[in-house]
């Protein structure tokens, strides 16, 4: 049965449940949970599309669960309706389709150390599992692995915390 009223259901996601997250009507504390925030590598001449976005929800689910944080989900505030063509979706998906058989089971048996007790810390240890496990099935793996270190790098370097760091946001880029 179709509901004609508008219901704002909101859930919290339970500890230990991965969900397929969407980029799309997507809102994060980018000071508590930005650093794991990073959609992967996508686009022309990589392997999988479209589930960049779902990647960076494992990430960040398995990490919150690490860290005791909460992931909420609900209904859109935004509908989103553009018809897309499923044949093209196929194509650039299968991969993605086809590796989750490996993905969801690295991402409900992984087990991030102890002494991981920042966003930082957790997701440079989930590289390493990354490289560790995944890189047999698909050198994307391999190479994703080190994006994820080089993501965190550069999320230090553009936001310092700490002694001495700034918090005025960074100046705009030149027009």
């Amino acid at each position: 049965m179709y509901a004609c009223r508008y219901v704002d259901a909101v859930l919290t996601i339970p500890k230990g449940t991965l969900f397929p997250m969407c980029g799309m009507n997507l809102g994060f504390n980018r000071d508590l949970i930005g650093p794991a925030m990073y959609f992967g590598l996508m686009g022309d001449g990589q392997p999988i599309g479209r589930y960049d976005d779902m990647w960076a929800g494992w990430c960040t689910k398995v990490i919150c669960d690490h860290l005791n944080l909460g992931i909420k989900t609900g209904l859109p505030y935004i509908w989103h309706s553009k018809a897309s063509n499923p044949f093209v979706n196929l194509k650039k998906e299968y991969k993605g389709i086809y590796w989750q058989e490996d993905i969801i089971p690295f991402f409900q048996a992984v087990k991030l150390p102890k002494e991981c007790t920042t966003v930082q810390q957790c997701y440079l240890e989930l590289a390493k599992e990354v490289k560790a496990k995944l890189s047999d099935i698909d050198p994307y793996f391999t190479k994703l692995a080190d994006a994820m270190v080089t993501w965190i790098e550069a999320w230090d370097e553009l936001n310092p915390t700490g002694p001495g760091a700034s918090s005025a946001a960074p100046p705009a880029a030149a027009k």
